[in-house]
């Protein structure tokens, strides 16, 4: 979408005209859920926070200033969204160390709709990352943000960005490569143990 695109919408949305939401909900919806279920491995909370990101929109429109992109800003919010559930869930897990109540595990139902293995190889090892890298990966190579508009999301230096996103980018491929090589010596004993 173009600049004048976001702003006839954000100006009809502003407005009270229903089609302008819908057509932003429309526009922005999936790639806003699927950031945040790269970040979360949950289909559920990523949808409850991809409403979250669009009611705290609708709540502050009138202060959005125009600055970054319609995109951008909704990537921010939902940015926001997902670091407030992961430190009331912080704040949960203390209670319950407190409380000796051991939390409740959740299963991740998203592992088995993966059909491609490459997919669900790139997917594990995304998990298994910390959550700093994750997000940058997720920013820039899933949902495609620019340096710029990842500095305008993350509040950070689009250079600093630019060298945090290639050296989480090499972890990932150390990950990935370290898996590999400990598949195939796993395999290879396995195979001498049969025969």
């Amino acid at each position: 979408m173009t600049s004048a695109d976001d702003r006839h919408l954000l100006d009809g949305l502003r407005g009270g005209r229903p089609q302008a939401g819908r057509e932003i909900i429309e526009n922005y919806y999936q790639p806003i859920y699927r950031f945040l279920f790269y970040l979360t491995s949950s289909v559920h909370l990523a949808e409850d926070l991809t409403q979250e990101t669009f009611s705290a929109a609708w709540a502050s429109v009138a202060e959005f200033e125009g600055r970054s992109t319609l995109k951008t800003w909704l990537h921010r919010i939902a940015y926001s969204k997902f670091i407030d559930h992961q430190r009331a869930v912080r704040r949960e897990a203390s209670l319950c160390e407190r409380l000796t109540i051991a939390p409740l595990h959740v299963v991740d139902p998203a592992e088995a709709a993966m059909d491609a293995e490459h997919a669900s190889r790139l997917y594990r090892a995304l998990a298994e990352v910390d959550d700093a890298d994750r997000t940058l990966l997720v920013l820039h190579y899933l949902q495609e943000l620019s340096y710029r508009e990842m500095a305008a999301v993350l509040s950070k230096p689009s250079g600093t960005l630019k060298w945090q996103v290639r050296e989480a980018l090499n972890r990932l491929r150390k990950l990935l490569n370290h898996k590999d090589s400990s598949h195939a010596t796993r395999g290879t004993t396995e195979v001498r143990a049969i025969t």
